[in-house]
């Protein structure tokens, strides 16, 4: 298995240093920069040993996916040049949680906003394909969306969207969050990508625990052997993130 870090591409170095196969940073903080800026960040992704090859925070929360707010044309454009800008860095995967752009407003019933949720994730999905990439589904915790908060949750809108370029992803943190079943993972058997967290402020996993082999046990027994990226939160991140690692790959 590969393990990768959530954080800004300023970090490459320290990654690198650190013994981390890859780097996942912010598709939203790529999309957001200039040209020239851009073209800087190309060529320093490209003279280091340390790829992009996962993304997440697909959307900025200005962006609304369902309901009356929701433009196609601004996301439609927006997806166009953010997936030839993470394509291009060597991303291949990027996760879809985004919480607030999926959000089911308050002023449509909830089965419209799955409806178009499955729609637009379809959308994405082909956009995506476009460009090399798959997407893969985050479920998140109530506190973050309101909906597609459980493993199967997200099994099931990927099934919706019925797309080859989208797939599932597991997080530790937010399964922990939600009190989620470990035979969740079982259920669903297939996963494109996992994150992982601890439960208490949302921690590295900087020492090994039940939870953390527990999930390492659910992703064992479907043959899961793909990437898992650290994201959270920390206050010494090159301290916690080279004890974490050490932690991960004792149970890889």
């Amino acid at each position: 298995m590969k393990i990768g870090l959530c954080t800004g591409l300023d970090n490459l170095e320290l990654t690198q240093k650190l013994g981390f196969d890859y780097i996942e940073c912010m598709v939203s903080a790529i999309a957001s920069l200039s040209d020239g800026e851009f073209a800087k960040t190309q060529d320093i992704v490209k003279a280091s040993p340390i790829k992009v090859e996962r993304v997440n925070v697909l959307f900025p929360r200005t962006i609304k996916l369902l309901g009356p707010e929701k433009d196609q044309k601004a996301i439609d454009e927006y997806l166009e040049k953010a997936f030839a800008r993470v394509s291009s860095l060597g991303a291949r995967v990027v996760v879809f949680g985004s919480g607030a752009a999926r959000a089911v407003p308050q002023e449509i019933p909830f089965r419209q906003g799955y409806r178009e949720l499955v729609a637009a994730t379809k959308r994405i999905g082909e956009i995506a394909g476009n460009h090399r990439l798959t997407i893969s589904i985050e479920p998140l915790n109530r506190e973050e969306s309101n909906c597609i908060n459980s493993v199967k949750e997200g099994a099931m809108l990927e099934a919706d969207a019925a797309s080859t370029s989208v797939g599932l992803l597991a997080d530790l943190y937010h399964m922990l969050r939600e009190n989620e079943s470990m035979d969740n993972i079982l259920a669903v058997k297939v996963l494109k990508h996992t994150h992982i967290a601890l439960l208490e402020g949302r921690g590295f996993p900087v020492k090994a625990s039940q939870e953390v082999e527990a999930f390492f046990d659910a992703l064992r027994k479907i043959g899961y052997d793909s990437t898992m990226s650290i994201e959270g939160r920390t206050e010494n991140l090159e301290q916690d993130a080279a004890a974490a690692l050490k932690v991960l790959r004792s149970f890889a």
